[in-house]
This record gives C-alpha cells, sequence and structure tokens, in this order.
C-alpha cells in the first residue's frame, strides 16, 4: 500500500452519495420524492418568458447599490439625529451645571454677607463703646469745668 494521497479518480463525485458504488441518498418515503416529481410538473408548466428565479449579476448590483443608498442615507440620517440628541443633551448638562453653579455661587455669597454683617456689627458694637466711653469723658469734663465755674461764682459772690 503506498502513502500517497489518492487521485481525483478514486474519490468519489459526490459527497452525498458513492456513484461507483451505485449508492444513492436514502430517502425516508415515497412521499418527498412524489412531492419533488410535483414541484418539476409544476415547473415545467410554467411559460418560458416569466422572470427568473435567479435575478441577473446587473439587477443585483443595482438592487445592492439601492440598498447601500438606502443604508448610506440611513446612516446619515441616525448620525444627524445622534448629534441632534447629543447637543440637546450638551446643553442640558451645561444648563444643570450653570444651575448647580449659580446656586453654590449664591450659597457662598450668602455666607460671605453673612460674616461681612456679623464683622460689621461687631465693629459697630465696638464703636459704639468707644463712642459711649468719649461722650461720657466730654460729659464729665464738661461738669467739672461747670462745678469749677460754680465754685469761681461762688467764691466771688462771697466776697461781694
Amino acid at each position: 500500500q503506498s502513502s500517497a494521497l489518492p487521485t481525483v479518480a478514486d474519490e468519489p463525485a459526490s459527497p452525498v452519495r458513492d456513484v461507483s458504488e451505485g449508492e444513492a441518498y436514502p430517502t425516508e418515503s415515497g412521499f418527498i420524492a412524489d412531492q419533488d416529481m410535483a414541484t418539476i410538473v409544476k415547473s415545467s408548466t410554467l411559460p418560458h418568458d416569466s422572470a427568473p428565479r435567479v435575478p441577473s449579476l446587473a439587477a443585483d448590483e443595482g438592487s445592492m447599490q439601492h440598498n447601500i443608498s438606502e443604508l448610506t442615507a440611513l446612516c446619515t440620517n441616525l448620525q444627524r439625529q445622534y448629534s441632534e440628541l447629543q447637543a440637546k443633551f450638551q446643553a442640558q448638562e451645561k444648563k444643570k451645571l450653570q444651575e448647580q453653579i449659580d446656586a453654590q455661587v449664591a450659597k457662598e455669597l450668602e455666607e460671605q454677607q453673612e460674616k461681612k454683617n456679623i464683622r460689621m456689627n461687631e465693629q459697630i458694637a465696638r464703636d459704639v463703646e468707644v463712642a459711649r466711653i468719649y461722650v461720657e469723658e466730654e460729659i464729665q469734663g464738661m461738669i467739672d469745668s461747670l462745678d469749677k465755674s460754680n465754685e469761681t461764682i461762688a467764691k466771688y459772690l462771697q466776697e461781694y
């Protein structure tokens, strides 16, 4: 026996059946064969000028070109819609972010204003205390001056 590969003549002509051995693909019943015969009879009664079952290559190319054009238009439309939706989404996100920033800035400004008001109130309280002390000293100085004037007047009155 040779290790050479078998020649084409040695191989069966069909992968389904070996013609040289007379084998055929077994059928389960005669019903299938009867159906096949009925199909053959029907197709042989069709007029010869009817459209072929398999379209020509040129028709396929035209149909494929039409399908490609439709798919291209669909893709373009989907890309446009995606861009529009993305722009709307980004606008909403920007608006939401701006609202958050505005709220945060307003909160910070409010806190700053509150701190400023507290400092101002504390400064006013200190200024009031300083002014009160100054006024008391001024009044005490006036009282002392009036007392001296009264003593002087009383002294002159006693001498007369």
